[in-house]
């Protein structure tokens, strides 16, 4: 059983040479023998300092398309989010896994109340095109999306 099926969601532990800049479009060999197979956030603790004076962590969600050959390749649209701590004590930062990631799927949707739980589609096709992907947002539609959480994450928020 995998930890998708045993707990609701994939960890994936981040690291490589374009962790925090922007990602090179990839050649159009390469690209035009592969399929795009899902959308990903990856969410992976973020170490951006904050002017925060209480206890404070950063996550970075970074949208990928993942390929067939089990590549992702970055969409350049990335989010984030800072929790800060409050109150007596030393800081805890616990949430269940479907809080987080449910906080996580808001901040990469659509912020319109009238498109509420949409994601923005055509951005989203538009920054695959610009990575040589050959996809419309009609086709991103209707691809699984998932929410990756990595090691780190899951540790920092006891999941």
């Amino acid at each position: 059983m995998s930890d998708f099926d045993e707990k609701g969601f994939h960890y994936a532990p981040l690291h490589g040479e374009y962790e925090s800049g922007t990602f090179p479009v990839l050649p159009h060999t390469m690209v035009s023998t592969l399929n795009a197979m899902s959308i990903a956030a990856v969410c992976d603790m973020d170490e951006t300092l904050t002017d925060n004076s209480r206890p404070s962590i950063s996550v970075k969600i970074t949208q990928c398309i993942l390929m067939s050959d089990g590549s992702m390749i970055s969409l350049d649209l990335d989010r984030g989010f800072t929790a800060i701590s409050h109150g007596p004590g030393p800081a805890r930062w616990r949430r269940s896994s479907d809080e987080l990631i449910a906080e996580i799927l808001d901040l990469v949707r659509i912020d319109d109340p009238e498109r509420s739980g949409d994601h923005p589609w055509d951005e989203i096709a538009a920054a695959a095109q610009r990575r040589g992907i050959d996809i419309d947002a009609a086709r991103l539609k209707q691809m699984p999306y998932q929410v990756l959480l990595s090691d780190r994450v899951i540790r920092m928020f006891e999941i």
